[in-house]
């Protein structure tokens, strides 16, 4: 069986991308090709981080929710650059976040208990239907 596209392989992780975003925007005002810079220099993500448009998506959705803004910002004769920054309501969304990824930790921790407590005969793929267990 191909498991690639299979969530097991941590691929629902491009899933913090929001959470992370605002906690780079807790730090301060960036613009996209910013925080596309700091994605990238984050192990989160196995098959690489977001494109910068997927970045630029979600920071304009944030926006719409009004976790973000954004104005034009100029410098030094160069193009001006959009640049965000967190909301009160980012602030209390990522707050939030926060409480929400503590409880799943210990929730995967615990999972990962129970997981400790299998033989290697159960975990093995090998080893066909497990016994005591009806589908």
């Amino acid at each position: 069986m191909d498991f690639s596209d299979c969530p097991c392989t941590g691929k629902t992780l491009t899933k913090l991308v929001k959470p992370l975003v605002m906690t780079f925007l807790a730090k301060g005002q960036l613009h996209g090709y910013a925080i596309q810079r700091l994605l990238e220099s984050q192990g989160s993500f196995q098959s690489g981080p977001p494109d910068l448009s997927g970045v630029y998506r979600s920071l304009k959705e944030m926006e719409s929710q009004g976790y973000v803004e954004s104005s034009w910002i100029s410098n030094d004769g160069g193009p001006p650059k959009r640049c965000f920054s967190l909301t009160d309501n980012g602030r209390a969304c990522l707050a939030i976040w926060k409480k929400t990824l503590i409880d799943y930790r210990a929730q995967i921790d615990e999972l990962i208990g129970f997981m400790d407590e299998l033989s290697p005969e159960e975990l093995d793929a090998k080893g066909g239907e497990r016994q005591g267990v009806e589908g």
